[in-house]
């Protein structure tokens, strides 16, 4: 066993392979954590190849580089990647048409018409309408949607 490090010699390579084993973990195991860990551990191999440093302080120099570049890299990734899925329409399903105004296709009689949005047609709930008019949707449930006149008041 004497290629296990003992607490008197630490080299960098041992930190690197530490970093290698944590990207390895993070390919098996996503998450976007271990890869901060694998990096302040690469970054720790590089201070420890060029000073040499006693294994306390590159415990505590591990720790507290694991710690900084975690807070980093979620810094980084929350101005990279929305906040929510709401921000995006993601797993809204028709809740993302809310706020939209869309042309009336089959006149709403009795409540109960149709409108186009996009390259599709949708049903429609709200007060009578004619064909051709311009409509806001208000709300959506599963594949109908709540919509109301442009300038009209709330369904």
């Amino acid at each position: 066993m004497d290629w296990l490090p003992t607490l008197e010699r630490v080299q960098p390579w041992h930190w690197w392979v530490l970093g290698a084993l944590l990207l390895i973990l993070e390919v098996a195991a996503p998450g976007v954590f271990f890869v901060w860990l694998a990096l302040a551990s690469f970054a720790l191999g590089l201070v420890v190849f060029v000073l040499p440093v006693p294994v306390a302080v590159q415990l505590l120099l591990f720790a507290a580089l694991s710690v900084a570049s975690v807070l980093l890299g979620r810094r980084y990734l929350s101005r990279l990647l929305p906040d929510s899925p709401e921000s995006n329409g993601l797993n809204l399903g028709s809740g993302r048409l809310v706020g939209q105004t869309v042309t009336v296709t089959q006149a709403i009689e009795n409540g109960v018409g149709r409108v186009r949005v996009a390259d599709g047609e949708w049903r429609a709930t709200g007060p009578d309408t004619p064909a051709g008019a311009r409509v806001l949707i208000v709300a959506a449930d599963g594949a109908t949607l709540h919509v109301r006149e442009v300038n009209g008041t709330w369904t």
